[in-house]
């Protein structure tokens, strides 16, 4: 019998039933590994991602779309598998905000640092935040020592975002999470050089992923599991 690790956490399932841009039954099942979903903008991406963070939210009150169905009901319904509770405490490292690194410092140990990780882990972070940045940035002939201080007031805005992720991704193995990410066009303010480096580097990663974006974004990376299309006045998915 598998016995299951205290820190883990995999969304399995989404539907969206009639629900703001969505219409008619819409699911969507995830990968154990990587889930890309790609969509123009308006098509329904964040409200994707809204669902999943709110792990299904009571829809009473909710305004159904007329073409969704006979009965106009509205619903959300999130399968997971693991403890959802991990979702409230650890949110920032699940559903990860390219800047994110505005909130982050280091060296400081900030409001980030120390509302989630342990004293005893704070030198191990920063350790892993500079070799996953590092990594992160290897395609940029000396970017790293330009910033091996780790401070994001000297970086360029693409460097600060990658430095966002490496934190991000230091913490979560330092408090040895087994959670999800989901990354919302994570690649769309970064160069090329910079684009490569954080596709390499999460496709490193052995967590879970689910990640959104323009076509545009994922034109290096796998086939896309799901591709949002909007028809009339709503939107449904293809799944590939």
């Amino acid at each position: 019998m598998k016995v299951q690790a205290a820190n883990y956490f995999r969304f399995v399932r989404l539907r969206l039933r009639g629900y703001k841009i969505f219409g008619s039954i819409n699911d969507f099942k995830f990968n154990r590994g990587r889930t890309l979903i790609v969509g123009d903008n308006g098509v329904g991406k964040t409200t994707i991602i809204e669902a999943l963070e709110s792990l299904g939210p009571s829809m009473r009150g909710a305004l159904p779309l007329r073409t969704a169905n006979s009965q106009g009901v509205s619903s959300v319904a999130v399968i997971t598998d693991g403890d959802c509770e991990l979702i409230r405490r650890y949110r920032s490292l699940i559903f990860i905000n390219p800047e994110f690194y505005r909130y982050i410092d280091v060296h400081r140990q900030g409001p980030v640092i120390n509302n989630m990780v342990p004293y005893s882990a704070r030198g191990e972070v920063v350790s892993k935040t500079r070799k996953f940045f590092k990594r992160i940035v290897s395609f940029k002939a000396g970017k790293f020592y330009m910033h091996r201080d780790l401070d994001p007031v000297t970086m360029a805005a693409g460097e600060k975002i990658c430095f966002g992720f490496a934190f991000v991704f230091a913490v979560r193995e330092a408090l040895k999470l087994d959670v999800p990410v989901v990354l919302d066009s994570p690649y769309a303010m970064l160069d090329e050089c910079l684009r490569k480096g954080l596709r390499e580097f999460l496709k490193s990663q052995p967590c879970q992923q689910i990640l959104l974006g323009h076509e545009r974004e994922f034109k290096e990376e796998e086939k896309p599991k799901y591709i949002l299309v909007y028809v009339e006045d709503y939107s449904h998915v293809m799944e590939y």
